[in-house]
């Protein structure tokens, strides 16, 4: 099932915005109907933000951008594991195993500089956790984003020796 931009869709979503309306909103969806001008247009009157997301581009998925449609900005990065991403037999793990290389993370840097300058406030999220690489792929985003080396736990460093350049390693306690 595809949850595309439809009129009862939009009822939907306004329904969910209205009963939520207390706390900052991000709307997170896949299909790439739902970033549309018009539909762009309509959660920025509503004051929503929309994720920017990157996932394997499939069929008619969000493409990355760096809309600002809200007060609050939000970039989610889900992986690209393209092999495991529907699988039949993909657990979440597998799905979201997968390491971004510094190339892939650089248009995401800019991206959430792009989202920063437009809002409030802005969150980026790593959500491809098998085996601490949304911590690693923080960290080096982090670091791509102000420059200076970010503390990291020693087993991550050893794991992942390419922080080793920008991370200095926790004190243990």
């Amino acid at each position: 099932m595809s949850f595309k931009q439809t009129n009862e869709n939009r009822a939907h979503i306004e329904g969910l915005i209205h009963r939520f309306r207390e706390y900052p909103l991000v709307l997170e969806v896949r299909h790439a109907s739902l970033t549309a001008a018009e539909v762009l247009r309509w959660l920025t009157e509503l004051n929503v933000g929309l994720c920017n997301i990157d996932q394997p581009l499939l069929g008619r998925a969000i493409r990355p951008g760096s809309h600002a449609t809200g007060h609050v900005g939000y970039i989610r990065l889900h992986g690209r594991n393209y092999k495991e991403w529907f699988s039949e037999t993909t657990n979440a793990r597998d799905r979201y195993d997968y390491l971004y290389s510094k190339k892939e993370l650089m248009p995401w840097k800019e991206r959430a500089e792009e989202v920063a300058a437009k809002t409030d406030e802005t969150f980026v999220v790593t959500n491809n956790h098998n085996l601490g690489k949304a911590a690693v792929n923080a960290l080096e985003l982090l670091n791509l984003l102000n420059g200076l080396k970010v503390k990291a736990p020693a087993p991550l460093i050893e794991a992942y020796p390419q922080l080793a350049s920008i991370a200095v390693p926790l004190p243990e306690k």
